[in-house]
């Protein structure tokens, strides 16, 4: 079976935001006989922002299981700026030489 990569993407999309899961239409894929590949700069430019939207609805979608697994962990979560909540506060390198 031969799938077009807008096609797919649309398919993958369309489960992904109705809660379906998608690994029966991703194991049925022969990923060596994807047909529709961009032809040009502009239509690969094209791909690229189709892709990093799957790829921002999928982080979307992961990110209430992560914070729940984070917090059954009992390990801190981390805080503003990506620092752990109860880090000791670290000068900045550039603050000790100003």
């Amino acid at each position: 079976m031969l799938h077009a990569v807008p096609d797919l993407l649309d398919a993958l999309e369309s489960r992904l935001v109705a809660g379906e899961d998608p690994g029966a239409l991703l194991s049925s894929i022969r990923w060596s006989e994807l047909v529709g590949w961009p032809e040009d700069q502009a239509g690969a430019y094209a791909l690229k922002r189709r892709l990093t939207s799957v790829q921002t609805l999928l982080a979307g979608l992961q990110s209430p299981l992560r914070a729940t697994l984070i917090g059954l962990s009992g390990s801190p979560g981390y805080g503003r700026a990506g620092i752990p909540a109860d880090a000791s506060a670290l000068p900045s390198r550039l603050q000790e030489h100003v």
